[in-house]
Parts: structure tokens; sequence; C-alpha cells
């Protein structure tokens, strides 16, 4: 049997006059190390928001109880964070730890004192290390008060980006010369936050305009083969990742931000349920459904019914922080730009529906407003796990036909920019890991992206349960046997659930008349 590799560690946290080391970082995490201002040379610049991990076992919750006590030692007089979700997974995976890793006195000399009720080192240099926690968006509000010269988003997609967002603009910021402040980012995929990091380190893509610059992010991949004093402790660590359902196991052992995007509608895909527009037939009813939003978008759907009950999204009208008149009157420009007089009916989220007549208030409901300006709403079904469910049966196709070949979707949408939009949303929803028959519930950052206003809309129209067009037969209209209308409908109902030789049909499709 081959040895295993010898486990290289490389000190990074040492009292020389021991001849003592506290932190020894193996080489990926030496990597990471080596990103922070901690290590580099004031004269040399570098990122000051650092992403690290991807994978389980990668090292993480280490490397952060290193750099928070390489920074304290090296910078006195500095403060630092370090974040878990809730007050028992910090101390569980932190405190304790740490406590054990560091002893207070060594040879004689305290190195620092340590508050339990604080969650406070406080070292024998004037710095001070918190150990804090991060379970709802209020929470930030109990670390307004001090200044941090460094914060440690410990597990960082499991916080919004409004708390990193806050923290790190509030509340950053040198407090010694030394310092440089920076914020450290160990995480895996997955969770309420997957959506701003991976914009962040994977992506990289930046409002350079709100002050983001490139410049100022890194990101290095960990995975659990970076972390081989673990792999030698726990050899089938691996085999429990592979076990995993998905899309933990990608997350989890693989460190793939692109996976699980979708797992809530994993039959979802492009190239299926997105197609050229068409020209809408005349007697095909359209209804709309209605998410509101100011600081996070509203989404309006405009779809349509066919004959055969399949639902086709016409157009989807966005828009932030505008007043329910300015919204009402873009949704009537949009419908009136397409040709469309009058919609069946709009379904719509309960909370255009504020109670607040009943506080003794006369200020009219954003439903109100749009019924004065001629676009009257029904309240929608808002059962979250029955809208999944119609949603997930709405753009199923996979194995329905005979045979289990596939079919048309019942659910698709036309080829336009905004129902990209709404598309990438829907791309993009995880189901929730504290209840697996929901989505998990996000919210938009504060350029209105991330959040689950397009996915709530889009199951309200489908929850509406719409209703197919009537038929035309009999009437005065009724397309001839031989019309180019009737043969194409032919065709689209003799190829339907064809598997591979699925297609759709485009408004520039000729076909030839017979004689």
């Amino acid at each position: 049997m081959t040895a295993p590799p010898p486990i290289v560690k490389i000190p990074v946290v040492e009292i020389a006059e021991l001849n003592l080391v506290l932190y020894a970082l193996q080489p990926k995490q030496y990597e990471a190390y080596k990103l922070t201002p901690v290590f580099r040379p004031r004269s040399q610049p570098g990122p000051s928001y650092i992403g690290f991990g991807g994978a389980a076992g990668g090292g993480k919750s280490y490397l952060s109880r290193a750099v928070l006590t390489a920074a304290a030692l090296m910078w006195p007089g500095s403060t630092g964070i370090l974040f878990r979700r809730t007050e028992r997974e910090v101390k569980e995976n932190h405190v304790q730890k740490f406590r054990a890793e560091v002893p207070a006195v060594i040879a004689g000399r305290q190195l620092y004192k340590w508050n339990g009720n604080d969650l406070l080192v406080s070292w024998y240099n004037g710095s001070r290390s918190y150990f804090g926690y991060l379970r709802n968006d209020q929470d930030v509000f109990i670390y307004q008060g001090p200044e941090y010269d460094w914060m440690i988003f410990e597990e960082a997609t499991h916080y919004s980006h409004f708390q990193v967002n806050w923290l790190t603009g509030n509340r950053l910021r040198a407090t010694v010369p030394m310092a440089r402040p920076f914020a450290l980012f160990p995480s895996n995929p997955g969770g309420p936050g997957h959506f701003w990091y991976k914009r962040w380190f994977i992506e990289k893509r930046f409002h350079v305009e709100d002050g983001e610059k490139p410049e100022d992010f890194a990101f290095l991949q960990a995975r659990l083969t970076d972390n081989a004093e673990l792999m030698a402790r726990d050899p089938r660590y691996a085999e429990k990742l592979d076990r995993l359902p998905e899309p933990w196991r990608s997350w989890q052992r693989d460190g793939d931000f692109s996976a699980g995007a979708g797992s809530a509608l994993a039959e979802l895909r492009r190239e299926v349920h997105l197609l050229p527009a068409f020209e809408r037939p005349a007697h095909w009813p359209v209804f709309g459904a209605f998410d509101w939003g100011y600081n996070h978008p509203f989404s309006f759907g405009i779809y349509t019914t066919s004959e055969d009950g399949d639902v086709f999204k016409i157009d989807t009208v966005t828009g932030r922080r505008l007043l329910p008149h300015e919204i009402a009157h873009r949704v009537t420009g949009r419908l009136q730009q397409l040709g469309i007089s009058k919609l069946a009916y709009i379904s719509a989220g309960h909370d255009a529906w504020a109670n607040i007549k009943a506080r003794g208030e006369d200020t009219p409901t954003i439903a109100d407003t749009f019924a004065e300006l001629g676009l009257p709403l029904s309240q929608a079904n808002i059962d979250r796990k029955m809208g999944l469910q119609a949603l997930r049966d709405a753009f199923s196709y996979k194995g329905r036909g005979p045979n289990q070949t596939d079919v048309t979707p019942r659910l698709r949408f036309f080829d336009t920019e905004t129902n990209r939009r709404c598309f990438d949303t829907l791309e993009t929803r995880v189901i929730d890991p504290d209840d697996p028959e929901d989505v998990l519930k996000t919210d938009a950052d504060d350029w209105g992206e991330g959040g689950d206003d397009f996915y709530d809309e889009t199951r309200y129209a489908i929850a509406s349960r719409p209703s197919p067009a009537k038929s035309t037969w009999g009437s005065a209209e009724q397309p001839g046997a031989w019309s180019p209308e009737m043969l194409a409908a032919d065709r689209d109902r003799l190829t339907k659930g064809r598997g591979d030789q699925m297609w759709h049909r485009r408004p520039e499709d000729k076909y030839e008349e017979l004689p």
C-alpha cells in the first residue's frame, strides 16, 4: 500500500521566544492567508474582500481562527470579529476550539483574558477579538457601536447581502495606524447568500458604478483533497459526501457553486422553455400576475393560453422604487404596445391589500390604485408548497408522452429581455434545506438582484389555474381545413411528444399551401 503523502504545514502564528507555534497552515490555507493584509507588506496592494472555500473539509474554520489570532497579535490595539449564523454555532465551531488551540496563559504569561458574556478575547497587546452571530438582518444592529479592523464571515453564504454589505460598509474601518481593513469570506456553496457570493467571487460581476472595485475581490477554491490532515484523520469522509443528495453532494464534495441552480425546478431548460415570440391568435385570452415590490423589484407577468391549455408568458414588466400608480402606468403602457386591450384577470400577492383601513387610515391600497387605473386585482393563491408543485408540473416535459417520450411543457416563455431576467431567477431557485417541500426564500440585494420576486409572480400565475382558450370551431372566422394555420396546428399536434424531435412553431415558419 502506498504511504500517504506527508502533511506539510507552514507556521503563521508563533511565539518565537518560547519556540511555540500556535497556528500552522496547509498549503492551500496558506495561499489564502497570503491574500490578507496581515501577510502582505504595507507597500503591496491587494484585495480587501477575500473568498475562500467551496468543498466541505477544505480547512476554512481553522484558517479563520488562524487569521483572527494573527491579526490581533500583528496589529496591537486592533479590533476584529468572527461571525457564524447563531450563538451556539460560533461557540461550538470556534470558541471552544480557539480556547483549546490558544491557551490564555503560556509559560506564566497572560496572553489574553476571556469574557464569556461578550464572547470577547482581550489580548495582552490591547487588541480585541469578538465572536459574533448573525441569524437575521436585525442582528447587524447589535454591532453598530464598535468599529472593526477585520471581519470574518465564516460560512458566508448563510448571510444575506444586506447583513454583509451593512457591516462592511458601516463598521469596517481602521482603528489603529498599522491596520488595513479587510473581510474574509470562507464558505461552501448554497444558502440564502449563494447569489451575492457567486456574483462577487465566482462570476466576478461587480457594480462598479456603486463603488465595487474588481481589484478589491479575490477568491481561492479549496477542495477536500487540499486538507491532507482531515483525509488522514478520516479517510472515509469523502465517501460520506458521496452519499449526499444533490445539490448538496456537488456543493459539499466538489465545491461547485454552479450546482444546485434550479434544484427546485429541475426540468427547467432554456432550449425547451424559451421560444421566439409569435403573434398571439386574437381569441386566446390574456391574464396577468403581479408581485409587488418597492426596494425589491416588482414583477408583472403577461400570459396567454391556447386551446390546448398551454400557457405562454408574453412578457414581464418590472422595475424598482416606483409608486403604485407609476407601476400601473408602466404595465398599461406595455399592454398598449402589445395591442392588448383587456386582461381576463390579474392574480396578485396579498401585500397589495395592506390592511391600512383597519387601522383607521384612508390611504388607498395598491389594489385600490390599480383598480382606479383599470387594472383590477384578485388575490392569488399564495400557498408556497402547492405553488411549487404546480410550477413543477407546468414545466415538466420529460417522459410524459407515450412510451415515456418527452412532450412539450405546458408553460413556456417568449424570449424577451425581461422574460430572460425572470427565467434567470427561476433557474437559480434551490430547495429550502429546512423544508425540502418549499423553495428557499431569498431577498434581492441593494441592486435588485438575487431575490425571488419573479418566482413568486410566476407561481401566482400558474396557481390561478388559467383556462384554455375557447375553440373557434363553428365561428364565422373558422379557418379552412387546408389553411396555413390548420396545417401548422396539425403539424404541431402530430410532433408533440417526439422526444428529440420536439420543436416550436415560430411566426417565420412557412408552410406551403396545397392546391
